[in-house]
């Protein structure tokens, strides 16, 4: 062999070997006891923790058996009281058995460094069998047996050793894997010691030099100002351009709308309505702010609305499904952006207050039509809310997608929201003879004669209502933000409950509103006791590029 080739070879091995072995460096000289040691996760993965997991999964198969005896046994023996003055509340009683369960599951869960059991797998089916269970017991006692039934076959299936599941996950989950080696690169470029100090610096370089904001970030040109610039999620540009979900080309893809159709049957076999909500992307309502085109618009000349995200909402529509659609108010409400600002973040993904607050109008308006036409039945308005002004400071999530955010790249921008809390009036008899009587109230002949009243006004903070609430959100950072963050209740969860004087309960996950947030629910199904409308809202871009895709995720 040349002398030119065993030199090429021989560096190109140093600059491939150069960052495992920095990283190797520097995992032992940190102050961990025991270092990460990165670099090997590879072998160990798939000569180590393949074989660890088993006797964990083992040891805590043990422990949930032992829990679940002791539950039975003190429930054998009378134990178990609605007084907790007397002895073990139902919660209390089971509290060690759902640890024990949650503990197992998470064992089972990781299956190496790198890879989760798919959910489809028969092991993870049977362990949110069993949450289920638990989680309804108190208020479904007759499932005692199933529980019982379903608990033996677990601790049975887990709790025997096994080197042929051990070596089943290596080769179903190990290094071998497409997916496994993805999530390894990943981690090297996210964790890597040579990458943390080198990329930030590139990263400033390169947005100096070409104002290239990074390889998740689009940057837009607005026509209106050169230095006002807003930043683009490049997932919901690409959901724009590419073909619609229920295109053929796109036929690889799992179908939304036979997820949502499977979802609306599950739930009517339970009484429930299911009302769809789809979220715009900031492109799809500000797509001259992105391409620098003001001729550019979603709005077609009799008024409909192109995009994959409104026509897969109307084709729910005419299938039938309760809908709400926010496309044409949002286009609408931007007449007034110069006046009220804009409905999204500058930085961010998401809308702003204003934004938000006309979602949770147009979704109560729609709510409202649903009870006067006798679609849903949710109890009349209960609550009174009042909202009072908060401002907060956000940074947009795209910049923080970008890494110029340690340099300032991007400014933090100011919003006000209008934070909802419930207003309680009580009323407060004041004595006849008492000397706190309010002269101005009435006269001294009539004070006299009679007792007056008094109203007391106080506030509390909005939360969820699970027991109450005959409305069940599910939803993305769409319902999270200014809900959950800064500044607080000031959501459009809390808004829509404000406009309908109802209390309502949320179940939110963030990036996984199209499969991850009913997979939350499965696991809760008892939270659908009592109630008679689910609200599902997601944002269009999860059509395609939804966390787990869309699949069919049971509920017991």
């Amino acid at each position: 062999m040349k002398k030119v080739y065993v030199m090429f070879v021989a560096l190109f091995s140093i600059l491939l070997l150069t960052p495992f072995t920095v990283q190797t460096v520097v995992d032992f000289c940190s102050d961990s006891r025991e270092p990460r040691l990165l670099s090997f996760d590879i072998f160990k993965d798939s000569f180590y923790a393949p074989f660890k997991r088993e006797s964990s999964m083992t040891e805590n198969a043990q422990k949930l058996k032992e829990a679940w005896r002791q539950a039975r046994e003190n429930v054998a023996a009378g134990a178990i009281s609605k007084d907790e003055s007397e002895g073990l509340s139902f919660a209390q009683n089971l509290e060690p058995v759902v640890g024990a369960l949650s503990d197992l599951e998470a064992v089972v869960l990781a299956v190496n460094t790198y890879a989760q059991l798919d959910s489809s797998d028969d092991d993870v089916r049977l362990l949110r069998h069993a949450d289920t269970l638990l989680n309804v017991l108190e208020d479904e006692p007759e499932r005692f047996q199933e529980l019982d039934s379903c608990l033996k076959l677990v601790t049975e299936r887990l709790g025997n050793y096994s080197v042929l599941r051990a070596l089943s996950s290596v080769k179903n989950y190990g290094a071998w894997k497409g997916s496994y080696l993805r999530a390894f690169e990943k981690t090297v470029e996210d964790e890597n010691a040579v990458v943390l100090a080198i990329r930030p610096k590139y990263q400033l370089a390169v947005w100096n030099l070409f104002s290239d904001p990074g390889e998740k970030v689009v940057l837009g040109s607005d026509p209106s100002s050169e230095s006002d610039s807003w930043l683009f999620y490049r997932q919901d540009v690409e959901f724009l351009v590419q073909p619609s979900p229920l295109d053929d080309r796109a036929d690889k893809l799992d179908n939304p709308v036979k997820a949502i159709e499977v979802f609306r049957d599950q739930l009517k076999a339970k009484g429930v309505e299911l009302l769809v909500v789809v979220v715009p992307g900031k492109p799809s309502i500000y797509p001259e702010r992105l391409t620098g085109n003001d001729d550019v618009k979603p709005v077609m000349a009799n008024g409909d609305y192109r995009g994959h995200g409104k026509m897969i909402l109307d084709t729910l529509t005419a299938l039938g499904f309760n809908t709400v659609d926010l496309y044409t108010p949002l286009w609408a409400a931007k007449a007034d952006d110069e006046r009220l600002g804009a409905l999204y973040l500058n930085d961010d993904t998401h809308w702003t207050p204003r934004g938000a607050e006309l979602a949770a109008r147009e979704i109560s308006t729609k709510v409202q039509q649903m009870v006067n036409a006798n679609l849903v039945e949710i109890g009349p308005e209960s609550m009174d809310y009042v909202a009072s002004d908060s401002v907060a400071d956000r940074m947009g999530d795209i910049g923080e997608m970008s890494g110029l955010n340690k340099f300032d790249v991007f400014k933090v921008q100011k919003v006000v929201g209008h934070v909802v809390s419930q207003q309680i009036v009580s009323e407060r008899v004041i004595p006849r003879d008492s000397a706190a009587v309010d002269s101005s109230v009435a006269d001294s002949a009539s004070a006299a004669a009679q007792d007056s009243v008094a109203y007391d006004t106080s506030r509390i903070a909005f939360k969820d209502d699970f027991r109450k609430a005959k409305i069940l959100i599910l939803g993305d950072s769409f319902s999270r933000i200014y809900q959950t963050d800064s500044p607080v209740n000031a959501g459009w969860i809390a808004h829509f409950a404000k406009n309908m004087k109802r209390p309502v309960a949320s179940i939110v996950s963030d990036g996984g509103a199209s499969t991850l947030v009913r997979e939350k629910l499965a696991r809760k199904a008892g939270v659908l006791k009592g109630k008679k409308l689910l609200i599902w809202e997601f944002v269009e871009r999860d059509l395609r590029f939804g966390a787990e895709g869309w699949k069919t995720v049971e509920l017991n």
